[in-house]
């Protein structure tokens, strides 16, 4: 038999360039990697260059503190850094990069040149690597500050390269980790360019929300409801979470940060999603924007190479911190936003009518229905809705061509405008954040198509969904009884058996006591089998095995740190939506004038539990131009 080793030392360069692949995965890897470089450097301007979707080249210049000539040479050396020392500074990291990798795994890989100047120095200096080997450093005049250029990514190594996407695809990528940084820094100016065309400007705005409107539009963040600051153990949660309505087909409006650092954390996701659950529709994603403070002992950001996942020491508090906050603030009761309830061309008529035979105007509080609401958590100027966006219903003048006579002349230069009328999913609308419905303060029309209660309200006409509305009443005062523990148990005529797995079992065990006060009683009739001798009173006409093994599903998901209550969400909303007042089921004005009143004491009435609207608003504009009205 042989006694030559098998095992050998892999030579540095082929060390480097695996050690690269952890670090660089594609352009948009690297782009973060520097951008957060030149944040940790104080850059108050940070500048993007981008060829080929960022293969052909990477720039990033800031106008940080820059570095002399001895650190310009050290930053290539791996594990080499300044932002840690010790075993101490490594369990309590404050800054976004620490890992001393990026540039060294950067240059193995690429045609790399770094230019830098500190601002007392009279000269910079320029490195220059090419796949991990040192060209040249010169001396030279640069300004104050860091420029890093990375150009022919993966040029050496050509099976990295090959699985490369198109440039769409990677330059979409790159946008998205620019987007990441640039809201967690709203004090700090972007520009992102790919080739000629300048894809990013955004100012130092100094504030979350302005800078949400740069990129999310100023449309969109006029629905972001503010989360105010709350507090845990040692953990501060605060942020902006999009209304219901403002809702997406992907998770590309979704920031998640955590001492700053932008992050891709399940747990973290898992329990915004928990907040959302009775809120949004199947396969759509709300838009949030959400900060996680805590001691920098308190969370480990060093388990993943590419510094986007993170581990927290009190898992279960920051899951609950989230959920708790986020669904606090989407069943808010609102504040109402009363204004008169006339046009001003009827409004001696109203006046009058209401001279004669004054209504009994109920002084209610603030009801709302599906679309949104506006907080009692700030003033209306926490919203920067522009005129167009806050009208959401008023009148707009027709213009010429509608009117039927000839439009005028559109100065030179101006953009064309469109006098197509709007289509209907532009015209039926969930109501404005900052513009609430109150029902109880509303006309009630009529009912049509046994489905939809009319209201004439400021806003417009108001479609109520009256199977959507019962379900979210019925869907919100099951789930208190269940959170309360406040359930009546109604015992099984002839107990079901049910056997379930060893993990399974195991759940069952630890969370008796949440079964016995939700109304379930399980006793074991031996290893993994269980005999179900009493269920919930509102679930006696269900399948309690079912329900049991939809509970038992859920429990065994020990790596989400889901409350009980969580668990049975599901099967809430089915008793609601079975419970709920039919969509062809005629309503006389009383049982309306009820499901209204309780609409008003329940919390979160933007959707069923399901994710459907309450209510959508037609406003008077679309109307009026139509029948040609100015």
């Amino acid at each position: 038999m042989s006694k030559e080793s098998r095992i050998r030392i892999l030579p540095e360069s082929l060390a480097n360039q695996i050690a690269a692949g952890e670090v660089v995965q594609r352009p948009a890897s690297l782009l973060k990697e520097l951008v957060e470089n030149s944040i940790d450097a104080g850059a108050a301007r940070v500048e993007i260059d981008l060829e080929s979707g960022g293969a052909a080249r990477v720039q990033v210049v800031d106008d940080g503190h820059g570095m002399s000539e001895d650190d310009a040479l050290l930053c290539l050396e791996r594990h080499a850094t300044s932002k840690i020392a010790t075993d101490w500074d490594l369990g309590r990291v404050a800054t976004l990069g620490f890992r001393g990798e990026a540039l060294p795994s950067i240059a193995a890989v690429s045609k790399m040149t770094i230019t830098t100047r500190r601002q007392g120095d009279p000269l910079g200096t320029e490195v220059r690597v090419e796949g991990g080997k040192l060209q040249r450093v010169t001396e030279m005049g640069a300004a104050p500050g860091t420029r890093v250029d990375v150009r022919s990514l993966f040029y050496n190594v050509p099976a990295r390269r090959k699985f490369l996407k198109r440039k769409e695809t990677e330059l979409a990528r790159c946008l998205e980790a620019a987007n990441q940084a640039a809201m967690a820094n709203p004090n700090v100016s972007f520009i992102l360019r790919h080739g000629r065309r300048t894809l990013l400007d955004l100012d130092a705005s100094g504030g979350v929300l302005t800078r949400a409107a740069q990129l999310v539009g100023e449309a969109a963040a006029s629905h972001l409801l503010k989360i105010p600051r709350a507090s845990s153990e040692s953990m501060t949660f605060s942020g902006w979470a999009g209304a219901p309505g403002l809702n997406r087909s992907t998770r590309g409006a979704q920031y998640l940060f955590v001492n700053g650092r932008p992050i891709r954390d399940r747990l973290f996701v898992h329990a915004a999603y928990a907040a959302y659950r009775s809120f949004m529709p199947v396969k759509r994603h709300p838009v949030f924007i959400l900060f996680l403070d805590m001691p920098p002992e308190d969370v480990d950001v060093n388990v993943h190479p590419a510094k986007q996942e993170v581990r927290f020491r009190f898992a279960s508090s920051v899951y609950d911190l989230v959920r708790e906050s986020v669904a606090a603030v989407l069943g808010a009761r609102p504040r109402s936003v009363r204004r008169e309830f006339a046009h001003q061309g009827a409004a001696a008529e109203q006046d009058a009518a209401r001279t004669e035979s004054p209504p009994a105007r109920p002084s209610a509080p603030a009801l709302l229905g599906g679309g949104g609401y506006f907080g009692d958590y700030g003033a209306a100027g926490d919203f920067e809705v522009s005129a167009e966006e806050g009208s959401h219903g008023a009148s707009q003048p027709a213009s010429g061509a509608e009117a039927g006579n000839p439009a005028p002349p559109a100065p030179e230069g101006s953009p064309p405008v469109s006098t197509a009328s709007p289509p209907i999913e532009r015209t039926l609308e969930p109501p404005h954040p900052a513009d609430p419905v109150v029902l109880s303060e509303c006309r009630y029309l009529g009912q049509w198509e046994e489905c939809f209660l009319l209201f004439g309200a400021p806003q417009g006409l108001v479609f109520v969904d009256q199977h959507a509305a019962h379900e979210r009443v019925l869907y919100n005062r099951f789930r208190d009884q269940f959170r309360v523990g406040r359930v009546d148990s109604q015992a099984c005529l002839v107990p079901e058996e049910i056997r379930l797995r060893p993990e399974e079992a195991l759940g069952i065990e630890a969370h008796r006591e949440d079964l016995l006060r939700s109304g379930f009683e399980l006793e074991c009739a031996g290893p993994g089998e269980y005999r179900i001798r009493a269920v919930p009173a509102l679930l006696a006409d269900r399948d309690p095995a079912g329900a049991v093994r939809q509970i038992v599903e859920g429990l065994a998901d020990i790596e989400q740190p889901v409350s009980f209550a969580d668990l049975i969400d599901g099967i809430i909303a089915g008793m609601s939506c079975r419970g709920a007042v039919k969509a062809a089921r005629p309503m006389r004005p009383e049982e309306v004038a009820s499901l209204v009143e309780e609409l008003e004491k329940t919390p979160g009435r933007w959707t069923c539990p399901h994710g459907r609207p309450v209510m959508l608003v037609m406003g008077d504009g679309p109307v009026r131009r139509r029948f040609l009205r100015s």
